[in-house]
């Protein structure tokens, strides 16, 4: 949902928001990125060790809404092992937005202790395009994190605490946000001699998020996020053909707007969910995987409150054609409860220039989807390609009605489209495909081509018309190999253009992106060290992202370069 270069969240397959949900080592980020898309997403990414996107019946244990996946960001700021002494240095810098960053990490265990550092700042400049700089789109990012873990023979038990400042820019004339987060982390797992479970692994996460929405320097509005989110797994020892994991998973979080630009009223939202995720070896060559995920949400506001029961469920029949190629069905069964803005929104929302209306009488989210994968993961031909249909039969969405009443914007009285929140029947259905094939595959030397792509179409059932902001899919392909110490990548990638849009919605055409990226591992000074480079936008062509609110005041970033360079001691 691109808004500039500082903030936006993944879409994927059309599915965006709650939908999409982003976790923390399986525990909400406890920010306000889903309730805006000028509202950027509050994770270090210096302390990320690996993105995951689940789908399926391994989702349902971090939400309930699958069908587009979860993203869970897993950092190492508690440690759960002994770790080696390790300090690393990095720096950045680039060229199409003026960007510099530094960050240091250290890490390493006395004892029975291990211990984990972090911290970065990075500071970009106004945004490079085709058709020039963009005003407003210049950020400041600092964040740093500690934690310490107490390893035992069967387990370890560990806390951090993390804190992240960001002034950034949303591509609005004289418009900024500062963003605090503060953030505790209990983590812990035991492993247990018993014949039902395994081990249990727990953690917590305590957050206290703020943010104001600066105008030509004075505040305007502050959005805070108060609360913890918190899980137990329970991993059960394999009886039979059967293996899985059980657990609970409990929030609650305080959100509140003020200010002028309030749209929300303050509320509480609490969740209490139980959930399951099981593997069932079927025969040598097939698999079933299955899972649930029952929960119950509830809203309160001043005037009103809500509760709902989502229960989700999904299947995954995996079958082993030989031991190179599998196919995957996947159905699924997903519900989801209507959220706080999506009930109880009542006013001008700056960032997307309309006037809100919530449904405090809204019913469950529900959809089906069925998926089928072809996999090929042996051999020096790889990849997969996948087709899926998502029927909802209540999808949540926004539909005009006429005008909403004045609203505050660019220092005048103007009168903004309404948009309310409503339930219609939708229909989402795509491809994905990528394919790898390999020309040579030895320790020290690599070259392979791939190809890859992907489309989704999603419209309103009951009119055909298409909903908004649907990306119209990709094709692309890419070269790339190693060679003396050098590892390289050249890709081109040709985004469709998007015809199929929704009423008042602005279409986009097509454009090529073409890049390019270098690195090496050497030695500096007793360190292990790597360089890279990455070209972005080689052909400086104008690109317009069909998915963003913006698109039509904010193309993608033009040509650049960036260089970073990481030194591990």
């Amino acid at each position: 949902s691109y808004f500039g270069p500082n903030s936006g969240r993944p879409i994927v397959r059309g599915l965006d928001g709650d939908r999409l949900k982003i976790t923390q080592n399986g525990v909400n980020s406890l920010d306000a990125s889903s309730s805006s898309p000028d509202h950027a997403v509050s994770v270090d990414p210096l302390a990320i060790r690996e993105a995951q996107i689940l789908r399926g019946p391994a989702a349902l244990l971090y939400s309930n809404s699958i069908l587009g996946g979860v993203i869970n960001l897993v950092d190492a700021r508690i440690p759960d092992q002994r770790l080696a002494q390790r300090q690393s240095v990095v720096g950045r810098m680039g060229s199409v937005d003026g960007l510099r960053s530094a960050g240091v990490l250290a890490e390493g265990s006395v004892g029975s202790f291990s211990s984990h550092f972090d911290a970065f700042a990075k500071s970009t400049e106004n945004l490079l395009t085709p058709v020039g700089r963009i005003a407003d789109t210049a950020a400041d990012n600092r964040g740093a994190g500690f934690g310490v873990s107490y390893l035992t023979s069967n387990g370890y038990v560990g806390l951090s605490y993390s804190g992240l400042n960001s002034t950034y820019g949303v591509a609005e004339e004289d418009v900024s946000i500062g963003l605090r987060q503060r953030r505790w982390d209990l983590a812990g797992k035991a492993a247990v001699a018993g014949s039902l479970v395994r081990s249990l692994s727990y953690r917590v996460g305590v957050a206290d998020y703020a943010h104001t929405e600066f105008e030509a320097g004075a505040p305007e509005s502050t959005f805070t996020n108060q609360g913890w989110d918190g899980r137990l797994d329970v991993e059960l020892v394999k009886m039979g053909a059967v293996e899985g994991v059980v657990g609970l998973q409990a929030s609650r979080f305080d959100f509140g707007v003020v200010g002028d630009h309030a749209f929300l009223p303050d509320t509480r939202n609490a969740a209490l969910a139980t959930f399951g995720s099981f593997v069932h070896t079927l025969a040598p060559d097939q698999r079933l995987r299955y899972g649930f995920r029952i929960e119950r949400a509830e809203v309160d506001a001043p005037a009103a409150s809500a509760g709902f029961t989502p229960a989700s469920f999904a299947f995954a029949w995996v079958k082993d054609l030989n031991p190179s190629w599998t196919s995957t069905v996947n159905l699924t069964r997903t519900e989801r409860a209507p959220n706080y803005q999506e009930l109880f929104a009542d006013g001008p929302h700056v960032a997307t220039n309309v006037y809100e209306v919530g449904d405090r009488n809204l019913g469950k989210e529900q959809g089906f989807g069925l998926e089928w994968e072809l996999a090929k993961v042996r051999g020096p031909l790889s990849g997969s390609f996948s087709v899926y249909y998502n029927r909802f039969s209540s999808f949540i969405a926004l539909q005009r009605n006429g005008y909403g009443p004045g609203a505050y914007g660019q220092g005048q009285q103007e009168q903004l489209a309404r948009y309310d929140f409503a339930s219609v029947p939708a229909d989402f259905f795509g491809s994905e495909v990528k394919v790898n094939y390999q020309f040579v595959d030895t320790p020290a030397s690599k070259l392979g081509v791939e190809w890859y792509g992907d489309f989704v179409r999603a419209s309103q059932r009951d009119t055909s018309e298409a909903l908004p902001r649907i990306s119209p899919g990709r094709i692309g392909a890419a070269l790339h190999g190693l060679a003396s110490g050098w590892s390289w990548r050249l890709d081109a990638t040709y985004h469709l253009a998007q015809n199929h849009t929704a009423p008042d919605e602005t279409r986009t055409a097509g454009y090529t992106l073409v890049g390019a990226t270098l690195g090496h591992d050497f030695k500096f000074a007793g360190a292990d060290a790597r360089f890279s480079v990455r070209v972005i936008n080689l052909l400086d062509q104008e690109a317009r992202n069909a998915s963003s609110f913006i698109k039509d005041a904010l193309p993608l970033p033009g040509r650049g370069i960036e260089a970073s360079l990481r030194l591990n001691f």
